[in-house]
């Protein structure tokens, strides 16, 4: 295995910024993209090189023709390149086109919850890790496309990624900031220990007040529990407006970035990371160079803290996820699916992800054409 090669498998708008950031970040770190459209690509290769080169650094950063609908080009590029690392950020249908609809119409869509998406997150994973599994790849697997709920279902299917990026890790930094500055306390003496699922993140920046999902939050200066005294429940949703869209990629990317870098740290980095070892929801962990584990997490046992995301699943429209790795969604988010995509699916076998994702991205761009919205390619 090289240990300093990391292959990046995907490079829409979130993969493209990890890219960037990568890029400056080590000049011992190699770097290969795997994406299936070579011009494009290759394009935005030559930019993270160059641009990295005007900050004082000289990647390596290595094209490779990758298409997880052929699962033997995954094989070859990771064979050939066998790299420590594996991140995609591959999904069929990304979250923001949904903002390009007129409001009125983006509204119920959005209340049925994310987890409504669900097909066009988990095929593609899915096929990668089908593919890695064919060739016993050893390395370590993170997943950006909902791993809170896509790792759960594939760690039933015996295809477990090694955790997935962002979400939990995205609320942390705003609690810290704040949590700082009330105490005016330096930000590098707040530590934070959360427990807290995908559906959380959107109720932390709106500001919710109500529907808020479950979860556990402990904040610490230095040493001292400071949770009360700090309101923390408060300040974890509090309003902390961002632009729209897609801009709040650079935070997952910065989160993606630092968690990178720890899986090659030789002592254990406290972070905080989705799905680690396909456990449902977001956890404190630990990790380095031989792996991630949840850490110790104040007043909770782990499988308390399970139980909290496994009940998260709701507040993004999913009731369970069953043994077989099927899932069940909540009536609700069905009919507002239903009567705004004409689209329809109650339960959810993970071998019906991949149709499933061609009729509900079908479904979505017939509403797109009626509206006039154009959709990138």
């Amino acid at each position: 295995m090289s240990d300093n090669t990391i292959m990046i498998i995907g490079l829409g708008d979130l993969g493209g910024i990890v890219l960037e950031m990568l890029a400056r970040e080590d000049d011992a770190l190699r770097i290969i993209v795997g994406s299936r459209n070579a011009d494009r690509t290759l394009a935005r290769c030559n930019l993270a090189r160059v641009g990295a080169i005007a900050q004082g650094r000289q990647p390596e950063i290595i094209f490779e023709r990758v298409d997880l609908n052929e699962p033997a080009t995954v094989a070859a590029a990771v064979q050939r390149h066998d790299p420590k690392l594996v991140l995609t950020t591959a999904t069929m249908h990304t979250w923001w086109l949904t903002d390009l609809l007129p409001p009125e119409s983006a509204a119920p869509i959005k209340a049925a919850g994310f987890g409504t998406w669900l097909p066009v997150h988990l095929a593609p994973t899915r096929r990668l890790m089908q593919a890695l599994k064919e060739i016993d790849y050893e390395g370590f697997t993170l997943t950006a496309p909902f791993p809170d709920v896509v790792n759960p279902i594939l760690h039933r299917l015996g295809l477990t990624p090694t955790c997935g990026v962002g979400n939990v890790d995205e609320i942390v930094p705003k609690i810290r900031h704040l949590a700082a500055r009330k105490l005016g306390a330096p930000l590098d003496a707040i530590r934070v220990s959360l427990v807290a699922h995908h559906a959380l993140v959107s109720a932390a920046y709106r500001g919710a007040t109500d529907r808020i999902p479950p979860h556990h939050l402990r904040i610490f200066h230095d040493d001292e529990d400071v949770t009360q005294r700090v309101d923390a429940e408060a300040l974890a949703v509090s309003k902390y407006p961002f632009p729209p869209g897609r801009s709040s990629h650079f935070l997952t990317a910065g989160c993606i970035v630092r968690l990178i870098r720890a899986f090659f740290a030789e002592e254990e980095i406290a972070l905080h990371a989705p799905a680690p070892g396909g456990l449902p929801g977001g956890y404190p962990v630990l990790v380095n160079r031989e792996g991630i584990r949840p850490a110790p997490i104040p007043d909770l046992t782990l499988k308390e803290a399970i139980a909290i995301n496994e009940r998260s699943h709701i507040f993004d429209g999913i009731e369970r996820i069953e043994d077989d790795g099927t899932v069940i969604f909540a009536p609700r988010s069905v009919q507002l699916m239903r009567d705004a995509l004409g689209y329809e699916c109650d339960r959810l076998p993970p071998e019906e992800a991949e149709a499933r994702a061609h009729e509900l991205i079908a479904c979505f761009r017939v509403l797109a054409e009626r509206h006039g919205v154009e959709l990138p390619q």
